[in-house]
């Protein structure tokens, strides 16, 4: 049975995001990479695996967060993010090697191995596909000392349902307003491709301390957030580019991903 799109909440970058940095990603693929890609879609399986029908790295760009819906309570627990701290040059905790940075290193061995079985291979992509771009997600890759969870009660004056935080508005409604009429760039601008996953995170780590953190009222590395916090225009405003540069840095680094792997 299809899982229902309609049942899905918010994850980083919202399903919207994650098919934003596939579908830059796709634009900027070699010729041998998108025969690959073609190749093992060819007999994609959903999250509750049943044929999809999906051919497309936008379309299974979100199969990551999908799968967790169905999966007991915990069974991805820290795959998605690492909780680095913004004050400060210590890494978060990554527990046998379960944690957004390693998890791609893990999963590209595994797709760059034509050995491999073709489904480990599938299952790898659609991995790497969402994991790139979670890393790049500042609030995946960076917190203070509230990880994220400081209510936010509303966002240029309108209120928002119980519950939402800091964290779940970069994931959501910051995104949507960002992508919102955004024309994606034909280059990478200041993504160099030579970097690594871990690079990657900790350029996501800074993002979260300048354009989440700092800008915050009474924001302070040596105190407790208090909520809840009003995000204004200004705020706003200076979030907006950044989410988009985040979701351009991660389309043009996992095209070049793909493209080393899948050659």
């Amino acid at each position: 049975m299809a899982l229902s799109l309609a049942t899905l909440p918010a994850f980083a970058w919202g399903r919207a995001g994650h098919a934003m940095v596939a579908r830059i990603a796709a634009m900027h693929l070699t010729g041998p990479a998108q025969a690959e890609v073609q190749a093992l879609l060819a007999d994609d399986l959903d999250a509750a695996g049943e044929p999809s029908g999906r051919t497309t790295l936008e379309e299974i760009a979100s199969w990551p967060d999908e799968i967790r819906l169905l999966a007991p309570e915990g069974a991805y627990k820290g795959w998605h993010g690492r909780a680095n701290p913004v004050c400060g040059e210590g890494l978060g905790a990554c527990p046998d090697g379960h944690c957004v940075d390693a998890l791609i290193e893990h999963f590209g061995e595994i797709l760059r191995d034509p050995g491999r079985p073709p489904r480990q291979r599938n299952e790898a992509l659609k991995w790497v596909v969402h994991l790139v771009g979670d890393l790049h997600q500042p609030l995946h890759s960076g917190v203070a000392r509230d990880r994220g969870k400081t209510p936010v009660r509303s966002v240029r004056g309108r209120r928002l349902k119980p519950g939402a935080t800091l964290h779940t508005v970069w994931d959501g409604e910051l995104a949507r307003i960002a992508l919102k009429g955004w024309r994606v760039p034909d280059g990478p601008e200041d993504a160099p491709v030579e970097d690594s996953p871990m690079r990657w995170m900790l350029e996501s780590r800074d993002v979260a301390l300048e354009r989440a953190y700092k800008p915050l009222p009474g924001f302070s590395c040596t105190a407790d957030l208090q909520g809840p916090l009003d995000l204004d225009s200004a705020y706003v405003k200076q979030a907006v580019p950044a989410i988009r540069l985040q979701i351009a840095r991660a389309g043009f680094r996992l095209a070049d991903r793909l493209n080393l792997w899948l050659r």
